[in-house]
């Protein structure tokens, strides 16, 4: 479905995955360690610290996967060990990048986030191999807009219109916005600086982003762009 695809667009997209665990489970808690009780600053930079081996064992298993198979060779894969909680892949037709995070809604949890994004082969994201690597990696597309959304006008325009396929959910100061269409199993949500499409269940990397477009494709012609 490349051709449904808006490919300058592709190159301001990530697709993502986060997944919470305990702060106690990451392999750098040693006996000693207190779980943090508040979230900071600091205990971000505690948190990036504990985690470097985690996010090392997985840059290490890409590593591999890319290697093997999707054919990379060893001087197109630049590796950039965890620093700061942040480590990174990058290659001929992607970059690739894990994080911890200290959960802002939980001191005593850790989000491990994984990112695809910098798509330099556009070709590539419906490949079997690519789908093999990734096939069931990742559930959200991500976009950061070139411009502001005004997110009251956007509710505005999508209650006006009164589809009884399309579900809306938003807060009283409409710092935010969430939209359901029937016939896709996923929810795109809207802030000033960011939309994002979460899937029900991890999909291939194209498949994913065809979804996205899909729900983006019926936003615009609400919108009348």
């Amino acid at each position: 479905m490349t051709s449904s695809r808006d490919i300058e667009l592709i190159s301001s997209i990530a697709l993502v995955r986060q997944q919470a665990g305990r702060v106690r489970d990451l392999k750098g808690f040693r006996k000693g360690h207190q779980v943090p009780s508040d979230v900071s600053d600091h205990t971000q930079s505690f948190i990036g610290k504990i985690a470097e081996e985690d996010l090392r064992l997985d840059l290490d298993e890409r590593f591999e996967e890319f290697r093997k198979t999707l054919k990379f060779k060893r001087v197109e894969i630049s590796v950039t060990d965890p620093i700061s909680g942040i480590g990174q892949i990058s290659t001929p037709w992607f970059d690739y990048q894990i994080s911890a995070i200290h959960d802002s809604n939980d001191a005593s949890a850790v989000i491990l986030r994984k990112q695809l994004s910098e798509f330099r082969q556009i070709d590539k994201l419906d490949s079997p191999e690519l789908n093999s690597v990734f096939g069931s990696t990742f559930d959200t597309v991500e976009l950061t807009p070139p411009a502001a959304i005004d997110v009251a006008a956007l509710v505005d325009q999508i209650e006006d219109e009164a589809d009884d396929r399309i579900s809306l959910d938003y807060d009283r100061q409409t710092t935010w916005c969430t939209v359901n269409i029937k016939g896709i199993g996923g929810q795109m949500r809207f802030t000033s600086d960011r939309i994002a499409l979460n899937i029900h269940q991890a999909q291939p990397p194209g498949k994913l982003l065809d979804s996205f477009f899909k729900v983006r494709t019926r936003i615009n012609e609400i919108q009348g762009t």
